[in-house]
């Protein structure tokens, strides 16, 4: 944890570049831009060539895992460096050979980036249709079967914020014999997560939204048990001894030890790395416990407000404190509710019939209750 962000003080609008008035309720779609993040990036950016060591190309990425590790639990020999969500699915399905034959349980209208890289290898999806009662966690247990190689969920959908008992669904998995990829894309940090509690094979996350680093840096945890696999491409950093730069013209066949295999080419990307690690110092330094609390404390007073305009939320036990789908009447056109809010300085998303509303340690009181006005003022 860094000790420099581990008492701030919440809200914390100002270590935030957000522009007067503006009220950004939207990092499930982009994280706001945090000043430490863009000074880090600029400052790599800016830096001399000549001052550029061999070190630099792996210090970064070391720091990175060790900060991505406390957020989910497990060990940075665990983590590796990704550009993309889709790419560490990618190679957790080519680690875990899922191909022809195999089902995967996947819930319904589940992202892209967690379907296609097991479509794309001849594996079959099963839908688990979307619970009326919002309890995902029983519906997948109630398809869950011996007939399913790989369950690939998230933490909490992604359209509205209902969650699943990660707990609950590993230790089934388990049961069955199936696998369990997870997309923590849109909880990991705002969330508690421990990896030894739910056991996933692997863990992917983007860098970009609540974990406030840039676009092209994700990340990808494997349980120890699979980290031998062949990674996606043939990375010569990903080889062992590669730190030794005088001697690359000595081909290596033996691939590094633990899950920095399955690192993507160029993941030393020395701008990248400097504003994912400052926003992971910054998300770790607060604390999931702290981020989850506060965000709560905010959507709770939206649940009840939205109510009473026949905007629904997800019961309390089922729906996550920093990300709230509220639901939308019959018939609503959601453009017109989008175009509503950004006139007003207030910036949310329509996913399927929910509005989709963000909490994070930036935002305010005053920011629900400016969505609130515009929601009142749609809705009339």
């Amino acid at each position: 944890m860094s000790a420099s962000y581990s008492g701030l003080e919440l809200p914390a609008r100002d270590l935030f570049k957000l522009s007067g008035g503006v009220a950004w309720l939207n990092s499930a779609y982009l994280g706001a831009r945090a000043i430490p993040v863009a000074e880090a990036a600029a400052a790599a950016v800016n830096r001399p060539l000549s001052e550029v060591e061999v070190s630099d190309f792996f210090t970064p990425g070391d720091r990175i895992r060790e900060l991505f590790s406390t957020l989910v639990g497990g060990d940075a020999d665990g983590v590796a460096l990704v550009p993309s969500a889709s790419y560490g699915v990618a190679t957790a399905v080519s680690a875990l050979g899922t191909g022809p034959g195999d089902k995967v349980l996947m819930l319904d209208e589940q992202f892209p980036a967690m379907v296609y890289p097991y479509t794309e290898r001849g594996a079959e999806p099963v839908y688990v249709k979307r619970p009326l009662d919002d309890d995902w966690t029983a519906a997948v247990l109630d398809r869950l079967d011996e007939s399913i190689s790989v369950v690939s969920a998230p933490a909490c959908h992604w359209t509205d914020g209902t969650r699943l008992d990660l707990a609950v669904v590993g230790a089934a998995a388990r049961e069955v014999g199936a696998r369990l990829v997870l997309d923590l894309s849109q909880s990991l940090g705002m969330a508690p997560f421990e990896a030894a509690a739910i056991r996933p094979d692997f863990v992917v996350c983007v860098g970009y939204k609540w974990l406030l680093g840039a676009p092209g840096m994700s990340y990808l945890w494997a349980s120890p048990e699979n980290r031998d696999g062949r990674p996606l491409d043939a990375n010569w950093m990903a080889r062992a001894g590669s730190e030794d730069f005088s001697r690359v013209n000595e081909y290596r066949w033996e691939l590094a030890s633990g899950a920095r295999r399955y690192d993507a080419g160029q993941t030393w990307n020395l701008w990248l790395s400097e504003a994912a690690c400052a926003g992971l110092e910054i998300v770790a330094g607060v604390g999931a416990d702290r981020l989850q609390a506060y965000s709560g404390l905010l959507t709770d007073h939206l649940a009840k407000e939205a109510a009473a305009l026949g905007l629904v939320a997800p019961g309390p036990q089922f729906r996550s404190a920093h990300l709230l789908g509220l639901r939308l009447p019959e018939g609503a056109d959601p453009r017109s509710l989008v175009a509503e809010l950004a006139e007003r300085k207030v910036h949310v998303s329509v996913r399927g019939n929910s509005v989709r509303v963000s909490a994070h340690m930036w935002n305010t009181r005053d920011d629900i209750d400016r969505l609130l006005e515009g929601l009142a003022a749609w809705v009339g």
